[in-house]
């Protein structure tokens, strides 16, 4: 571990202050899936590789407007309805930015909090614990 906080994700809808996202150098408009502090999932048409560095500007009242990345992974997202494929960036900032959304004591709580992957594999292993395992035949 790093030992800074875990970066908890919001989702779009969370954010309305965020009307659009625009990539440079690439000028292509882009879609927000979710923000972070650390990094930002971005639905758009253009495949650039990973490593790439693109600055994220963000429009509408969002601080800050930009800020510089660079591209960790690229996946087809999905298919246009005219056949285009779109993809999801995964963009991981240079800087840690500060979301309006978080204080203090949220960044604080959640850098104490358990991490998901523990808490799942306690929940997998209670259930496992209580499951008995089938009988199989081959009836073939």
């Amino acid at each position: 571990m790093t030992g800074e906080p875990v970066a908890r994700r919001y989702p779009a809808s969370a954010l309305p202050e965020i009307q659009g996202i625009r990539l440079a150098p690439l000028g292509v408009a882009a879609t927000l899936v979710n923000l972070s502090a650390t990094g930002v999932l971005v639905e758009c048409a253009s495949r650039p590789v990973p490593g790439a560095v693109l600055t994220v500007h963000f429009q509408g009242t969002f601080s800050p407007a930009l800020i510089k990345s660079r591209v960790v992974r690229c996946e087809v997202a999905g298919i246009a309805t005219d056949g285009s494929l779109r993809y999801h960036l995964g963009l991981a900032f240079n800087t840690r930015i500060t979301l309006p959304h978080e204080t203090e004591d949220d960044v604080d709580a959640c850098a104490a909090a358990p991490s998901a992957p523990s808490l799942a594999a306690a929940a997998l292993a209670a259930v496992a614990a209580d499951v008995v395992a089938p009988v199989l035949r081959n009836r073939w």
